[in-house]
């Protein structure tokens, strides 16, 4: 018999309090619908500072100085899934059909970027920070925030472009290194990118402009979500 280990909240950030454009609420919608049993919690920059008051009162100051916004939106989210638990969805994926059986008897799910992604970067596999899953307290979010704010990343290096650095630091390269690197592989659960992203982010381009292939769509079909990669940040 399956368990859930893993709380039922589904967790999305957007932290504009002007909240998110109507095409991001419709697509978010989809987690509600399709995941009925599961509570659903929205965190714009109100409910992130009263959170790290709460919980992290000493990681404010640090928290506040990244160099970068998308900084702030990527630590955030292993802040509250190590704090609370349950699943954290970006706003640009869509839920296909209910996550259960893909997260039943599992303390940690990690999805992975398209293989396409990976390629570009020259990469084995990225081990994305779009869709990850975890019970309270799972030890691999510990070294993921260990290394955010015992880095010192936010002094800009010249060197590297910024979105690298970002990569690097707080983003999916970051959640590959430590995954790479962790002494809890074990209990890390690597949700293939054909269930939770189908479709590269130039195949994604390829649909909207009404040139989606059948093999394209047959991918759809079989996942359980689908990574848009609207929110594509700036710096």
């Amino acid at each position: 018999m399956s368990i859930m280990k893993i709380p039922k909240i589904i967790h999305q950030v957007y932290e504009d309090l002007s909240g998110p454009p109507e095409t991001l609420q419709k697509i978010s919608s989809s987690w509600r619908r399709l995941n009925p049993e599961w509570e659903y919690r929205f965190w714009n920059k109100n409910d992130i500072d009263a959170f790290l008051r709460e919980y992290y009162p000493n990681l404010i100051s640090t928290y506040y100085a990244f160099q970068y916004p998308v900084q702030r939106w990527d630590t955030i989210r292993y802040l509250i899934l190590y704090k609370v638990g349950g699943l954290y969805v970006d706003m640009d994926y869509e839920c296909i059909e209910g996550v259960e059986t893909i997260l039943a008897d599992v303390e940690c799910a990690m999805g992975l970027e398209p293989e396409g992604h990976a390629r570009n970067y020259q990469m084995p596999y990225i081990v994305g920070n779009a869709f990850m899953a975890a019970i309270p307290g799972h030890p691999y979010f510990e070294e993921l925030i260990h290394s955010i704010f015992n880095s010192f990343f936010h002094k800009y290096d010249s060197t590297n472009s910024a979105w690298r650095l970002i990569l690097e630091t707080t983003g999916p390269f970051l959640t590959t290194r430590i995954y790479n690197d962790s002494k809890y592989k074990d209990c890390i659960k690597l949700l293939p990118a054909d269930l939770v992203a189908p479709l590269t982010q130039s195949e994604v381009m390829d649909v909207m402009n009404g040139k989606a292939t059948e093999e394209m769509m047959e991918r759809v079909e079989k996942s359980v979500a689908i990574h848009y990669f609207f929110s594509t940040w700036t710096v």
